[in-house]
């Protein structure tokens, strides 16, 4: 059975979602004939540069652009914060939001994709889990 999962590198839900899944195959007495194949999504296709080359703008902190993403105000944004942070450390990902930069993912989700195309559903998982 083939299982795809759309997700990208910088995605807290995702890299959680990742460990539920995993811990989920470690029950299931037929793992052996599952492949996770790993699909490209971008949580954020407005983290590129700007056409002249510069970078985007990040005088922002991480917690305030999220409360201006979900058109909230800090401090809820900050619970979410608290809240993935807390969901993470539950499954072993340690989530560090005081050191996220916004990105652009898309050649991420390319060297993903090179190592399955190299290395098969196994190189694509341990790559995938090295980005995350």
């Amino acid at each position: 059975m083939k299982v795809e999962v759309w997700s990208d590198v910088v995605c807290p839900w995702c890299w959680i979602g990742k460990r539920h899944l995993e811990a989920a195959l470690e029950r299931f007495e037929h793992a052996d004939e599952v492949e996770v194949v790993w699909r490209a999504f971008e949580l954020d296709p407005t983290a590129v540069s700007a056409p002249s080359g510069t970078p985007r703008d990040e005088s922002l902190s991480y917690v305030a652009r999220l409360a201006a993403k979900y058109g909230t105000d800090v401090p809820a944004a900050q619970q979410m914060i608290d809240t993935m942070v807390a969901r993470g450390a539950e499954v072993g990902v340690e989530l560090r939001f005081d050191r996220a930069v916004a990105a652009n993912t898309v050649d991420a989700h390319r060297v993903i994709h090179l190592a399955a195309e190299r290395g098969g559903a196994a190189l694509q998982d341990a790559v995938k889990e090295r980005l995350m």
